[in-house]
């Protein structure tokens, strides 16, 4: 009898060891932030400074190749935590593709003049279009629980001893939308491990876990596969040019183009003006194949800036028509 009152009595003193010292440790455990979290490492802490261009990058739902079949869509979630963590990263500007899911169509949508093409001055209504695409695919996933989380309940809260584990992999790819072309891939693992002690509540004093997919081991694995995805994309574009289209050339010879601070343009960017490419198509598949890179014609400096425009000097060469295409390297 004495022992049981011993070992209960050292479970109660650990317990409130962990919860004395401050109410806040509980508060996390009870009421969660909602706000999207890339873990205490976000992959944007992880990041380097940055303060290059934007690109504009739209995500599509991830693609589950492992088989796994739960109660959560793992392309999906993937598909908007990595919209997610990608835009907290605050080196793009996200363009919502959620009616999209696969890359034809996003082609489609440039053809079809609902997107603004590089001829085209930008209206309301129109749609922005994304030069790159992000989306993955999931190759492996698995998720094991073992033990009993149980335990000791008290005052709605229970200690017990459980591990759960899971992983999940993914080939992460970024495709250039304007020829279907998968520009950069990377296979990923992403893990996530718990064991020990446990702490779960419930205000009426029934143990029932904190629920959602973010909080599952599942998705911390997830998460890991995510922050992991945002760092090897924002790294890899790092070095991608920003290209975008002159405007209009006002009546003083000023030359605006639809590139603004929100693509992270600044005064003193220096941009080339280049012709337009020829699209270099197969002629037995009519697959796009590249794009041959247009003469230089002009050199312009940005002067002033607002948030879509931004308004240019010629430094040299000829004075660029509307249209025309410019070069941030």
């Amino acid at each position: 009898m004495k022992t049981k009152a011993l070992f209960l009595s050292s479970i109660l003193f650990g317990f409130f060891l962990i919860s004395t010292p401050s109410y806040a440790f509980l508060d996390k455990l009870v009421k969660p932030s909602t706000k999207t979290k890339t873990s205490d490492d976000t992959a944007q802490d992880k990041l380097p400074e940055y303060t290059g261009v934007r690109h504009a990058i739209g995500v599509i739902s991830f693609t589950n190749e492992a088989g796994f079949v739960s109660e959560w869509n793992l392309g999906d979630n993937l598909g908007l935590m990595l919209e997610s963590s990608l835009y907290d990263t605050g080196r793009f500007v996200i363009v919502e593709r959620a009616e999209l899911g696969a890359v034809m169509a996003e082609q489609d949508l440039q053809n079809s003049g609902r997107t603004a093409q590089a001829s085209q001055v930008a209206s309301t209504g129109q749609i922005r279009s994304a030069k790159y695409l992000a989306t993955g695919a999931i190759t492996e996933a698995s998720y094991n629980t073992s033990g009993d989380s149980g335990g000791l309940r008290i005052k709605g809260f229970n200690i017990g001893a459980k591990s759960d584990k899971a992983s999940v992999v993914a080939v992460v790819k970024l495709i250039d939308s304007t020829s279907g072309e998968v520009v950069a891939s990377q296979r990923i693992r992403g893990e996530a491990g718990k064991s020990g002690l446990t702490l779960g509540y419930s205000d009426r004093g029934f143990g029932t876990q904190l629920s959602g997919f973010a909080k599952t081991p599942l998705g911390e694995a997830a998460q890991d596969v995510i922050d992991q995805a945002t760092k090897f994309i924002a790294l890899e574009m790092e070095d991608y040019d920003l290209e975008g289209n002159v405007v209009m050339v006002s009546g003083s010879g000023q030359i605006i183009i639809n590139r603004g601070s929100n693509y992270g343009v600044s005064p003193g960017q220096v941009f080339l003006v280049r012709e337009e490419g020829e699209v270099l198509i197969d002629p037995s598949t009519g697959e796009i194949l590249d794009m041959e890179e247009g003469k230089v014609t002009a050199t312009i400096k940005v002067s002033k800036v607002s948030e879509k425009v931004a308004y240019c000097d010629l430094v040299d060469g000829n004075t660029p028509e509307r249209g025309a295409v410019v070069v941030f390297q």
